[in-house]
């Protein structure tokens, strides 16, 4: 608020040229200068000078965010941290830019902010401001559309909130919904065949495990492929019973003693039946067959038999709906990672299983004719973590008629009606263009030895200047930032461009953000801050004594 109302006012930048007109009158009322005037007129041509620079930073100057990729075009636009409003015009189409901060006055149902669309009689009402907002997707009806929709509600163990998930039927990016790499939902005209067998095979597995190679059992299963369960055999110290840890695929395992298990069949909460079958406490070969060299545990090893059934593949679970065969129905057919599928038919309203294990469905709505449409909401959980603000936007005309209100996010448009008046109104931040290029070669992440903790940031950057056919490499590091122009003039008088580390992705190793900061004042901000200190310590320190002794 300070800043929009005082510092970044016109009437600020007024106030400091009157306030330098008062500094020059007010050592011109010593003029002639006498030497002892000296402190007082370099002090105050400090404080213009100082004044001076922070003019013409504010007005030439500025420091925003640049994001680099590698392997994208070089970028030339920095974002800056101040939000504009574009509005079109519905008489000519030309486009205006405005300034708008929507922190400062926010706007509210009670007291909206009211903007002229150029060249008509409308007004662009903005009644609501969010400083956190996501997309949604709906199903709307569209009577152009050629192809049915529907909506579903799906429940997992993954969180007590709900996924909704819009498909339109033959649509190449609306038929189909991925929850991740387990599963996945499709909408198809027809439903596939369920080619996928009910039962899983039943296998058969023996292992020998040598307790001193438990990393290297001899396997046999009659499916041809290992189970994946494993075996460890020894004790926790000198004397003490021998102990089996079984562990099975899943990672998960329990602890037995080994005569517990010894020709005791075990059931699994697997559903696997184990065995330990045979045990030699002193593994020896003797004529090729398995024996034991006396009693003593030297070198155990055990024979364990299991008996179970072979879990499938990891496909990722499948549902797939097609139009039912009433109007207004779905049939589905549901595949889950492993065991059998389902299949039905549901109605709006319904709630069903698709087969996957801990999951529930429920089918919601259905669009004979409908598209799928992504609209701008605010977020109902409240956050102290940075989001997307976005302003709510309609059309008033001059009589009083007011257009649907929508959500417009940050670095978005959106297309606002009010009868046969059409304008696109657009909310973001303002872009600065670079007199050059930028591109990111390449970014690295030092770790601290041991642990995953940053211990610099590295890009190796490259800027480009076509006009003045100029390619400069360039490093940066935290703590570091590069220059362009290149020399040591730009950075003295300021005209130079300072890049700095400012953030990283963690998730996204091939893109950074710099901060671009750009002052052409810097020189006359310092000269003025040393004119002043040369000037006070010459007043208090070198002036002559009036009253010399005798």
């Amino acid at each position: 608020v300070a800043r929009a109302y005082v510092y970044g006012s016109p009437w600020f930048n007024l106030w400091l040229l009157l306030l330098c007109l008062n500094l020059i009158c007010s050592a011109a009322t010593r003029w002639p200068w006498q030497r002892h005037h000296a402190g007082f007129v370099i002090t105050h041509a400090g404080i213009i000078t100082l004044l001076g620079g922070a003019l013409l930073g504010r007005a030439r100057g500025f420091e925003g965010s640049l994001d680099l990729s590698q392997n994208a075009p070089p970028a030339q636009q920095v974002l800056l941290d101040h939000p504009r409003l574009t509005v079109e015009s519905p008489a000519t189409g030309q486009l205006f830019s405005t300034p708008f901060d929507p922190e400062v006055r926010t706007p509210r149902p009670d007291r909206p902010r009211l903007l002229p669309l150029p060249g008509s009689d409308t007004q662009l009402v903005i009644d609501g401001y969010t400083p956190r907002s996501t997309e949604k997707t709906s199903l709307v009806a569209d009577s152009a559309s050629l192809s049915p929709g529907c909506t579903l509600e799906l429940t997992g163990p993954f969180g007590p909130e709900p996924i909704r998930l819009s498909l339109v039927l033959n649509s190449p990016s609306d038929s189909r919904a991925d929850l991740g790499a387990q599963a996945k939902v499709e909408f198809l005209p027809s439903l596939p065949k369920d080619q996928r067998p009910a039962t899983t095979p039943t296998y058969r597995e023996t292992q020998m495990v040598l307790a001193h190679e438990p990393s290297q059992p001899i396997v046999h299963n009659t499916t041809g492929s290992p189970s994946g369960f494993r075996f460890f055999l020894g004790s926790r110290h000198d004397g003490d019973p021998l102990e089996i840890e079984i562990l099975r695929p899943d990672g998960s395992g329990e602890v037995y003693r080994l005569t517990d298990l010894l020709n005791h069949t075990l059931d699994d909460v697997s559903g696997t039946k184990i065995l330990v079958a045979r045990y030699w406490p002193n593994f020896v070969l003797r004529e090729g067959q398995p024996a034991t060299d006396g009693d003593r545990p030297d070198n155990p090893a055990i024979l364990v038999m299991m008996e179970g059934t072979q879990s499938e593949p990891s496909a990722p679970s499948r549902l797939v709906l097609s139009p039912g065969p009433t109007p207004g129905s779905l049939s589905y057919l549901g595949f889950p990672a492993s065991g059998p599928s389902t299949s039905g038919t549901i109605h709006p309203g319904d709630e069903f299983s698709p087969g996957w294990r801990g999951w529930s469905a429920k089918f919601l709505t259905w669009e004979p004719k409908g598209r799928i449409e992504t609209i701008t909401v605010p977020e109902e959980k409240s956050s102290n973590q940075p989001g997307r603000p976005a302003i709510r936007a309609h059309l008033r005309t001059i009589d009083d008629r007011e257009g649907p209100a929508f959500w417009i996010s940050s670095g978005s448009s959106y297309v606002l009606q009010v009868g046969d008046i059409a304008s696109r109104i657009g909310f973001g931040l303002e872009l600065q263009s670079l007199p050059f290029t930028i591109r990111l070669d390449s970014f690295e992440v030092p770790r601290d030895p041991g642990t995953e903790e940053p211990a610099n940031f590295r890009a190796t950057v490259t800027f480009m200047d076509e006009k003045k056919n100029l390619t400069v490499p360039a490093q940066l590091e935290m703590n570091q930032p590069a220059t362009y122009p290149p020399g040591l003039l730009p950075q003295v008088t300021g005209l130079s461009y300072k890049f700095s580390q400012a953030g990283w992705d963690p998730q996204n190793l091939n893109r950074t953000t710099l901060q671009v900061l750009h002052d052409p004042g810097w020189l006359l901000k310092w000269s003025g801050s040393l004119l002043m200190v040369v000037g006070i310590f010459s007043m208090f320190y070198l002036r002559r004594d009036p009253n010399p002794s005798s």
